[in-house]
């Protein structure tokens, strides 16, 4: 699983806090989250030492935010932590051994999960596979799409269906404008692992239309197994 640890306090108590500053990269990828997740974004840098070794974790806090209040934590936290894994640079990501996303809710309420750094890589990587659907979706490159499928898993062309049913949507709600990514969930089924990309396109007028896209989590079999559109 790629959620190693949960935690739920009113009060979030750190062993020692990092008077570091935050890097360019960094403060890009806060800003990055605030814009999804419309909401207030903050930060510390945590250092444990023990018997048990040190571990060196990005804290990321998210407040007054209305999408993450009616997410999963587990799906949003996870977005929010590749979104900070991709943006670091190599050194960066040596720096750290875990990445902390708690979301804040209207309650005063923190729940977050933690997650090692090194098994937020391979999400990573799959994520890379459910960008290039949207921006081919986004750019109008229908026909590009069927080159991501498993034609096991998706025998009929992905390419006709969406480019249909979206040219439908876009003569009522007018062209799309971009998508956001959301929400990462870790599934299993006769598969196997599999990972859930959870999004939605925004429309000229603001009309949202929420997707997801199942891509195969087995290292080296990087196609898209399933996907849905909610209309």
């Amino acid at each position: 699983m790629i959620f190693k640890k949960k935690f739920k306090l009113l009060v979030l108590l750190t062993p020692l806090l990092l008077l570091s500053c935050v890097s360019e990269t960094e403060r890009g990828v806060l800003d990055d989250i605030a814009e999804v997740y419309n909401g207030d974004v903050t930060y510390t840098k945590s250092f444990v030492s023990n018997t048990k070794g040190k571990n060196t974790t990005f804290n990321v806090f998210i407040k007054n935010s209305t999408l993450g209040d009616t997410l999963p934590r587990t799906v949003s936290t996870a977005n929010a932590a590749v979104m900070i894994f991709d943006a670091l640079t190599d050194d960066e990501k040596t720096e750290y051994s875990h990445v902390q996303v708690s979301f804040i809710s209207t309650a005063s309420d923190t729940l977050g999960y933690t997650y090692k750094v090194s098994e937020l890589a391979p999400v990573n990587h799959k994520s890379k596979i459910f960008h290039d659907f949207s921006k081919r979706i986004v750019n109008k490159n229908f026909e590009g799409l069927d080159a991501l499928k498993s034609n096991k898993d998706i025998p009929k062309s992905m390419s006709v269906n969406i480019k249909s049913g979206l040219s439908n949507t876009e003569k009522e709600h007018g062209l799309i404008q971009s998508y956001t990514l959301f929400g990462i969930a870790e599934e299993t089924d006769d598969i196997g692992k599999l990972y859930q990309f959870q999004s939605y396109l925004l429309f000229a007028d603001g009309h949202t239309l929420k997707y997801l896209v199942v891509i195969d989590a087995t290292e080296g079999n990087d196609k898209i197994v399933g996907y849905r559109f909610f209309d």
